[in-house]
Order: structure tokens, then sequence, then C-alpha cells
């Protein structure tokens, strides 16, 4: 049995369908069941809460294996230690956390901090853990498509190159770790093809859609405007600002090749990604 947390998410909802292909056993851990199973239809859900430890017990009462994935907030440290300590406590022998690429506790990007400090903390519970790093996802993209169907791509990247992948492959590679060959102490970095910029980005949106699109590399302090003024909350504003400078740093201009010795297959293009979701942008 597999317990998964994060199940209604972009990862969680294309992990789901993995391990209903691979007809393996799983549960979902949510804090509303009915609305899981909405989403996701008929799946064994239980009805429980990172935040709420006297809820872990019953949901990893026979899993053998559990997928890490909380919400991304200043929360998610001690949620995912909580449950990392719960999982070695009740015996799990494979647990599988969703990073994030270029994950360092010291990090001064408070995404990449908190998924550092988390991946120190599942070390020490003593479960034993693998740990999958992506790139940015394709999907984030479909956030912007409103901007891209008016034909420009605005962002304070820069001209940096950002590693990038698909959900479905993270996905994938989650499966195989759950329930493939034991890949225990191994982190896993999860990109596709090659690194691309955000100008790169806007032409093969153009060449899917048949159209102008542009790339425009916002200034962070519009950047931070534009989110403020969307209602973005402060935390949240401060910590996509810290990540997209280390981007523009150039820590993600990587390509690894992990997606298809995980996988068994090779990483989906951006311009699959394009043409599966043209509708989206068109």
């Amino acid at each position: 049995m597999i317990l998964v947390t994060g199940a209604t998410g972009t990862v969680g909802r294309q992990l789901i369908l993995e391990l209903k292909t691979r007809q393996a056993p799983f549960r979902v851990f949510a804090r509303d069941p009915a609305k899981a199973r909405a989403l996701l239809g008929p799946v064994d859900a239980v009805a429980g809460d990172l935040a709420r430890p006297e809820t872990f017990g019953a949901a990893l009462r026979g899993a053998e294996a559990a997928f890490l994935l909380s919400p991304m907030e200043p929360r998610l440290v001690a949620w995912e230690t909580g449950l990392a300590r719960a999982a070695a406590k009740a015996g799990v022998k494979r647990l599988v956390k969703l990073s994030a690429l270029g994950a360092d506790p010291r990090s001064p990007a408070a995404i990449l901090r908190w998924h550092g400090q988390a991946e120190e903390e599942v070390r020490r519970a003593g479960a034993p853990f693998t740990f999958l790093r992506p790139g940015a996802l394709y999907q984030n993209l479909l956030g912007h498509a409103d901007s891209i169907r008016r034909g420009t791509l605005a962002l304070p990247m820069g001209d940096a190159r950002v590693a990038m992948v698909d959900a479905r492959d993270v996905a994938a590679c989650a499966a195989a770790a759950l329930c493939g060959p034991a890949r225990a102490g191994q982190t896993l970095t999860l990109t596709g093809p090659t690194a691309l910029s955000y100008r790169e980005v806007a032409a093969i949106f153009a060449r899917v859609l048949g159209r102008p699109v542009s790339y425009a590399a916002a200034a962070p302090d519009d950047a931070r405007r534009a989110l403020d003024s969307s209602g973005t909350p402060p935390w949240m504003t401060d910590a996509l600002l810290s990540l997209a400078e280390r981007l523009r740093a150039g820590d993600s201009d990587v390509a690894a090749d992990d997606v298809r010795a995980a996988s068994g297959r090779e990483p989906i293009s951006l311009e699959t990604f394009a043409l599966d979701h043209r509708a989206a942008f068109a």
C-alpha cells in the first residue's frame, strides 16, 4: 500500500493516474476525502491533514511506501518532518519526497531553503528515502495563459536558461521510485531535454500557436507590484522573487538524464506540452 499526499495537485493527480495504470494499491491522504474522490475518481481516501499529526497513524496503517508532497508555504518543513517521522515509526520502507532543483538548507531563496531543510529532516527520520528534484514545471505556464494569448510572456527571469520539466514525467519517476527497483538514498534531478530561456519558451509557443508570442523581461520591482496587485500573500511574493533571483543567476541552467533513467522514456519536450495544451493558450 502506498500513501499519497498532495494527490489533488498538479503532480499528485498525474501520480494517481500512473499508480492506477500500474494497478498499484494506494491510499490518498486528503483534508476532504469527498473532494479528492470528485477530482480523482473512485479512490481509497482517508481524512488527514499535515498540520494535524494525530491523523497520521490511521493513514499510514499498512503502508509500505509514501509520497511526500506538501503545500508550498512556510510550514512545509514542519509538516514534512512530522509525516517523515511518523512514516519511519510506522515502518514505511520507501519515502519519496517531491523536492525542488537547487534545494539547499542554506539557500537565500526561501522555497529552495525550505526543501533543503525538509530533506535534512527526512534523512534524520530514518525511513529509506528518495528525493525528486524537478525543475520548473511546464504546467506553471498555464498560469500565464491569458498573457500568452495576448502575445506576450512577461517574467522577471532576464535571459537565464532554466531547467523545466513536465509534471507527467515527474509523476512517472515518482511512481517508479514507489513501485519499481529500490532507489534508497538517491536524489533524482528531473528536467526536460534541455534548459530553456523564456525567450526560447515564447518562440516555441509562437511556432505551436502560429502567431507572434514575445518575451518581455520584467523588472523585479514591476513583478512585485504585479504580484501584490493580484492579491498574492507577501511571504509568497518574497519567496517567488527570491527564487527568480537565483534562476537569473543561472542556478537552474542544467539538463539531466534522470527522467529517462527512472521512467524508461524520453522526457517530454516543451513543444509537446504546448501542443497537448494548445487549446488553453489559443
